[in-house]
């Protein structure tokens, strides 16, 4: 299964063949397939990781459109969109992901990243300690933002 086989790729650090393997899935899987899904979800993450955020928002506004009410790419949108230098759009996109399970504490912390670099420390501070009640792990983004 293809599927698999990026996996596999994306595992082993073979990036440039998941990619070419998650787009044999987009060729092969349809509209409305959780293949397809997954593969527009992927490529959105891998082309983020290696620094092509235009081209990962077009992959995560794919999966977005598939799977309005999945957090994780509502935060991968985000992500892509803050990368692209689209904070407001970014923005709208993280908001999505705030009350869930498992990401809404990421999420918090890149809308406290967000502010921050707008220069409102204020809604950085409350955003970042926000994240932080929710996953101590990102407690010391609440310390970056401790001054404010």
């Amino acid at each position: 299964m293809l599927i698999d086989s990026a996996e596999r790729h994306t595992r082993a650090g073979r990036l440039s063949r998941a990619v070419r393997a998650y787009r044999r899935v987009l060729a092969q899987a349809r509209i409305g397939e959780y293949e397809h899904e997954l593969a527009q979800a992927r490529l959105g993450d891998l082309h983020l990781g290696q620094g092509r955020p235009e081209q990962a928002w077009s992959h995560l506004c794919r999966a977005r459109a598939l799977a309005a009410d999945e957090p994780e790419y509502a935060l991968m949108a985000g992500r892509a969109l803050a990368a692209a230098g689209r904070p407001d759009d970014a923005a709208a996109h993280l908001f999505d992901a705030v009350g869930a399970a498992g990401h809404g504490a990421q999420a918090l912390a890149e809308l406290a990243r967000l502010a921050g670099e707008r220069g409102d420390r204020p809604s950085a501070r409350r955003l970042a300690r926000c994240a932080a009640r929710q996953d101590p792990r990102l407690s010391r983004l609440s310390r970056d933002y401790a001054d404010a």
